[in-house]
């Protein structure tokens, strides 16, 4: 471990121990820009020779501790992977970004045709790339996030109040994207990032447990479904709220999530073999997200560096993809756009 900052012995213990399962090396660094959940740059993903764990520099006690565990454990899963099998992520290829934008555009179509106020074509054109983006990087995170936290929690008992603190800042913030564009966004893509939120904070109320952390109690769009009588609930005035909608479908979701995490036993003792099944549980329940989505054919199973050279092509691939649904008439759109 490289560092200089002075460090608790629990947390010493567990970045040694990360250290002696994965046979590596890391390091940590605190920078004052620093994304307010870490960053982890690994050799899984990068061309490195080490692990850097990234955080804010005014992190200090328990929730840089927290931040440091959480990553060690995301490091843990990624390792294991690559060492028993190959890592892989959620990644995407011209091909697969035509069909997500295609559908997106298709599922925005029935929406503007009820609208008064339609859309301009120019804003309609840069939400496909930016709803199809949004979607591939929450399969990368959300369902990790879920496991990591559950991981965590069982493994450090003392920051259980600092990681439910984290969490629930991190549940808000990530409740409140969209909310500007609720009236812009198609009505289904709008309700399927709010219900995946939703089934995350849900599984993590029952694991954590806290009822702090629960959509129906914090969120305020959702508090109203938490006293309705299941009568009141199925009215007509209720059903056609995007949030109703969100809550169903993450009803839905929470259940899809729960069937492969019920078997891990939270509490066995780390090992390779222990976190390449997180790695597999993690895989299969984003897998199984994807197919209620609809949306398996607008991603790829490929390695890290296959996603990276992606998000290099993006702009080439979204407008071969906009040239498709669109033909001749995206070149003065394109060119506008430029």
């Amino acid at each position: 471990m490289k560092t200089d900052m002075p460090l608790s012995k629990p947390i010493r213990l567990f970045i040694a121990n990360t250290e002696e399962i994965l046979n590596t090396e890391i390091s940590l660094l605190r920078q004052p820009e620093a994304d307010p959940g870490g960053t982890l740059v690994d050799e899984y993903t990068y061309d490195i020779d080490h692990n850097i764990i990234i955080f804010p520099a005014q992190y200090i006690g328990l929730l840089k501790d927290f931040v440091i565990a959480k990553h060690c454990t995301h490091l843990l899963i990624k390792g294991a992977a690559a060492k028993k099998a190959k890592y892989l992520v959620c990644s995407y290829n011209e091909e697969s970004m035509y069909r997500g934008m295609r559908q997106i555009y298709l599922d925005a179509l029935k929406d503007e045709a009820k609208k008064e106020n339609r859309l301009p074509v120019q804003k309609l054109i840069q939400m496909l790339f930016i709803l199809f983006s949004q979607f591939n990087d929450d399969v990368n995170e959300l369902p990790w996030n879920a496991i990591i936290n559950a991981s965590v929690y069982h493994r450090m008992p003392k920051i259980r109040k600092t990681q439910l603190y984290h969490v629930m800042k991190e549940s808000k913030n990530d409740m409140d994207e969209m909310m500007e564009q609720e009236s812009i966004v198609p009505r289904r893509y709008f309700v399927l990032d709010k219900a995946m939120f939703y089934a995350r904070d849900m599984f993590l109320a029952k694991t954590l447990p806290a009822d702090e952390l629960m959509p129906v109690i914090n969120i305020p769009q959702m508090k109203k479904f938490n006293h309705l009588e299941v009568k009141e609930m199925l009215t007509t005035r209720w059903t056609q709220t995007a949030w109703y909608q969100s809550k169903v479908f993450g009803d839905q979701m929470l259940d899809i999530m729960e069937k492969p995490l019920g078997p891990v036993v939270w509490t066995e003792p780390p090992s390779l073999d222990y976190f390449y099944n997180l790695y597999k549980v993690g895989v299969l329940m984003t897998d199984n997200l994807l197919t209620y989505m609809t949306m398996r054919d607008w991603f790829v199973w490929e390695e890290p560096k296959h996603l990276l050279a992606a998000h290099e092509k993006k702009e080439e691939y979204e407008k071969n993809a906009l040239t498709r649904i669109f033909g001749d008439l995206i070149s003065d759109a394109w060119e506008d756009q430029a």
